[in-house]
């Protein structure tokens, strides 16, 4: 990371590595940038001119880490979109570090303030909790051999049990849009399967769907009556209560 809000001299660093990159991007006809994982305010705002004398709109997403705040701004996070909304950025929100469970949280803060279809996002899937908000602070408690872990900790290569599953990436995108953000998606760790099950949650049907799972024809727990009676027998139906690993 090269800004830094205490020395000065690094705005103009930044300021000339966003004009390379969105120069590049201006040659190339994009129709809007997008820029990610910013944990600075001040740096947001040289990105957001940068893109406006370029003549493109910006997507902008803040990094927010266990602080719950951005590094430079003592101010709430809803009140920090609504400056960059105002410094001329088309959409503004919140992308990596947190996964759905602790994302949300955001979002709901910044529409109390701020138009939520304004408003933007992408979280890992990662099940990030309150205790361990960002992904980077994850620690696998079951782990066997935990001095294997770089660090004691869980990030960036040992997040596998951690892993959301379709279905909580989908959820995360429905209640979303029920906010009514509507510039949404996935970002480390996310999977086509994750993009395919957001979509479907909001009623959406990709070409990918073709292949979401249907478990009506699996060869023991399916329901389809073409299955073989003595493999449906062979794996009795659950009765117990279900149980989370961990």
């Amino acid at each position: 990371m090269v800004y830094d809000p205490d020395d000065p001299a690094t705005d103009a660093t930044a300021r000339a590595m966003f004009e390379e990159q969105i120069g590049w991007a201006v040659e190339e006809g994009v129709d809007y940038i997008v820029c990610e994982t910013i944990s600075h305010l001040g740096e947001a705002k040289i990105a957001i001119d940068v893109c406006n004398r370029a003549g493109l709109p910006l997507v902008l997403g803040f990094a927010i880490h266990r602080s719950g705040r951005l590094r430079d701004f003592d101010g709430s996070l809803a009140e920090a979109c609504r400056i960059c909304l105002d410094e001329g950025a088309h959409l503004v929100g919140f992308n990596c570090h947190r996964g759905p469970a602790t994302m949300l949280p955001l979002l709901r803060e910044a529409a109390e303030e701020v138009d939520p279809a304004r408003l933007c996002t992408w979280a890992v899937a990662y099940r990030t909790t309150a205790l361990q908000p960002a992904f980077g602070a994850l620690v696998d408690n079951a782990m066997p051999f935990p001095e294997a872990l770089p660090g004691g900790l869980s990030f960036p290569v040992g997040l596998d049990p951690f892993q959301c599953t379709r279905y909580e990436m989908g959820d995360f995108a429905r209640q979303c849009h029920e906010l009514g953000v509507r510039y949404f998606g996935g970002c480390c760790g996310t999977g086509p399967h994750h993009v395919r099950a957001m979509a479907e949650a909001i009623g959406r049907t990709p070409a990918a769907s073709r292949y979401s799972p249907d478990m009506s024809k699996h060869y023991a727990l399916g329901t389809d009556e073409r299955l073989l009676r003595h493999n449906r027998d062979y794996v009795p139906h659950f009765t117990a209560e279900p149980t989370r690993p961990g």
